[in-house]
């Protein structure tokens, strides 16, 4: 191949015409080969949405017809229990009633057992935040209605012991119910089985 040379008249130089066309060619094909594996790792992995990160937490609970609910954060991110709806829904245990659900009135989760005026809620009666926090080993509890004296009537908004999905009612003594732990758009981010317990 020969070479051609133009002699620039005023300056002097010699200008080849070899261009650098060729390593432009590739580094273009390089740069649309790059955008097109991070479009398609995009659309195989899933493209972020900017949403919040979805809670990662694991809980135990217990319940006893005498003693009520208690539930253990047993380790995971810590909630906000003010953008924290609790609830309760019966298990296939209870036969044809596993539709049944109810929301536990955040003013009744409390932070010990014990009296109510020693204890903190998550949420006091005035609207204003008790318990702002659940963390790793804390545990809250659902306390009774003491007027009533009736813990699962108070858990269920409600229902009365002899009925036959009270949670108080002997003949559910060994059933199962399901306590979920959800974010203020309904998305549940834990949940546990529940044995009622004597």
């Amino acid at each position: 191949m020969k070479r051609l040379s133009v002699t620039a008249e005023k300056s002097g130089f010699d200008i080849g015409t070899e261009a650098a066309s060729p390593v432009v060619g590739v580094m273009l094909m390089l740069s649309v080969t790059l955008i097109l594996a991070a479009l398609v790792s995009g659309f195989v992995g899933g493209l972020p949405d900017g949403g919040t990160k979805a809670s990662n937490v694991a809980i135990k609970a217990t319940y006893s017809q005498t003693e009520g609910l208690a539930v253990t954060h047993m380790g995971g991110d810590v909630i906000g229990t003010l953008d924290t709806v609790v609830i309760v829904r019966l298990s296939n245990s209870f036969g044809d009633a596993e539709h049944m659900s109810w929301k536990i009135d955040p003013c009744s989760i409390v932070n010990k057992r014990g009296e109510l005026t020693k204890t903190v809620p998550w949420l006091t009666k005035t609207g204003s935040a008790g318990v702002v926090s659940f963390a790793a080993g804390d545990t809250a509890y659902v306390v009774p209605d003491k007027a009533k004296q009736n813990t699962g009537e108070y858990l269920q908004n409600g229902l009365k012991s002899d009925n036959k999905y009270s949670f108080d009612n002997k003949a559910n003594l060994g059933k199962e119910f399901l306590l979920e732990f959800c974010d203020t758009s309904g998305t549940t981010f834990a949940r546990t089985r529940v044995i009622i317990a004597p």
